[in-house]
């Protein structure tokens, strides 16, 4: 039997898990699984994204910056049960794909994702949109070590066991500790008036989005209900404490079958730190090749409604950001602008100051002027 260790390397779409993320898993039987395909995604009514890549064999010679062996040639649509095309999916990157077309499941219809890769002709199993109840609240608790927790709450509108997927993109903004009413451009060897309106670097936004699975159920519990179910914690000494500080929660209701292979899919990562050791046969999911029956292919492809809710945290009128990180602003004295920021400083006030406490692109994880189109001032 072989016995050959391998490597799934993934950008996942829809839950945004396992980003740039390498978990080894051996072979099933007699079967080499070095170049299996992996299909990942959710289709949605909104708008479906689809991740799809290869398992590669674990190598010492994979360069640095190696994300995942994405599938670029691909035709892949939606279609019912009726075999009528729903959507057509275009590649928006390498390996990923995303139906722009806004569509509505039709009650009693079935759903597939129909998949064509040169010769090779796969699809997942046929199955009815899951209805997803609305989030009941997103709220949060701070905790004595001043980290913040974000829990979710929801119940069954039909009273039936309720098995939960969700995931989270977070937004927030940062302010500089010093307000720099000059900048000094480089490119035009020029000093720059700034202001709050306008041209600034005083204001920024940061995103994120959750890179793990968030699961629960009802299945343990006297009512159909989950109740304050924490899906990510802050930790104190992070920008997302500087301001203003948002979180998007998506829910999606899964059956019980999408939800088994989650869970195991968890407990697998939980207990063995792989995606797919000890039993890989136990996860391949719910997709198969027409072409070749024999053909391995992993992933689980279900469709779903999903609901969402959004909740800012106020971190300066809560005085929580005085626990974001600490930024030294040591000041220094220089004859020139430029030499000042060749050297890392820039104006601030009076004096100069380094350039991370007047230039918030310049603090950690890199923040940028772009602000989301929902946020609630008008800072720009």
């Amino acid at each position: 039997m072989k016995n050959y260790k391998y490597t799934i390397i993934t950008f996942t779409a829809w839950i945004y898990i396992l980003s740039s993320c390498i978990s080894s898993f051996e072979t099933v039987g007699d079967k080499d699984l070095e170049g299996a395909l992996v299909v990942e995604g959710v289709i949605l009514e909104e708008g479906t994204k689809i991740t799809l890549s290869r398992t590669i064999k674990l190598s010492d010679e994979l360069p640095e910056n190696y994300l995942f062996d994405g599938v670029s040639n691909a035709t892949i649509r939606i279609i019912d049960e009726a075999q009528n095309v729903i959507a057509v999916a275009e590649a928006y990157d390498w390996g990923k794909y995303i139906v722009k077309e806004r569509f509505s499941f039709v009650p009693d219809m079935k759903y597939a994702l129909d998949i064509q890769i040169g010769t090779r002709h796969y699809q997942s199993v046929f199955a009815a949109p899951v209805n997803t109840p609305e989030i009941d609240e997103v709220s949060w608790k701070l905790n004595n070590d001043n980290s913040i927790d974000i829990m979710v709450s929801t119940h069954s509108f039909d009273n039936e066991t309720l098995y939960c997927f969700w995931n989270f993109e977070e937004n927030w903004e940062i302010r500089s500790r010093y307000f720099g009413n000059l900048r000094y451009d480089p490119i035009t060897d020029a000093l720059i008036p700034q202001s709050l309106i306008g041209d600034n670097r005083y204001y920024c936004w940061s995103s994120d989005y959750s890179k793990s699975l968030l699961l629960a159920s009802s299945e343990k519990l006297k009512d159909a209900e989950i109740k304050n179910h924490k899906i990510h914690t802050l930790q104190p000494g992070n920008s997302r404490y500087s301001y203003l500080y948002s979180i998007t929660v998506r829910q999606y209701r899964l059956n019980r079958e999408a939800s088994l292979y989650f869970t195991n899919l968890q407990k697998n990562i939980d207990e063995s730190g792989s995606l797919f050791a000890p039993q890989p046969s136990e996860m391949t999911g719910n997709i198969r090749c027409l072409s070749d029956p024999d053909e391995l292919v992993i992933g689980y492809i279900f469709a779903s409604k999903a609901t969402s809710s959004r909740l800012f945290i106020p971190m300066v009128e809560r005085n929580l950001n005085n626990f974001e990180e600490q930024t030294i602003c040591e000041e220094n004295q220089f004859s020139d602008p430029r030499t000042a920021y060749s050297q890392g400083y820039g104006i601030g006030g009076n004096s100069y100051v380094a350039l991370r406490c007047v230039d918030c692109t310049q603090r950690s994880g890199r923040p940028t002027k772009t602000k989301p189109d929902f946020w609630p001032n008008d800072h720009q």
